[in-house]
């Protein structure tokens, strides 16, 4: 459940328009929360790429459903819509997510 969050983190800064990356910096034997987020800022041209936009959306909808996630507090903020309501629309299937 973690690595859903983290994952699901990382994608909504990628549609905001960072490049992330997820990564441990501390050894599980130290402790349970050990994963680092890190973001840049992509350039404006492709951080408004439109197609990049929809298939990281959709990513985002799909680890939502398959892990059963209705509401994260980030996508809401940022408005985002976790697509239990538009899965259908966009020709989702419940089946494990690429990521």
């Amino acid at each position: 459940t973690e690595t859903t969050t983290d994952a699901m983190r990382a994608l909504l800064l990628e549609i905001a328009g960072y490049n992330t990356q997820v990564f441990e910096f501390i050894g599980g034997e130290h402790t349970a929360k050990n994963v680092m987020i890190t973001a840049t800022k992509m350039e404006a041209k492709l951080a408004d790429d439109n197609e990049r936009l929809i298939k990281k959306r959709k990513r985002l909808i799909e680890l939502a459903n398959f892990y059963g996630v209705k509401q994260q507090k980030l996508a809401m903020l940022m408005g985002e819509n976790l697509g239990w309501d538009n899965s259908v629309k966009l020709g989702i299937v419940k089946s494990m997510p690429s990521l």
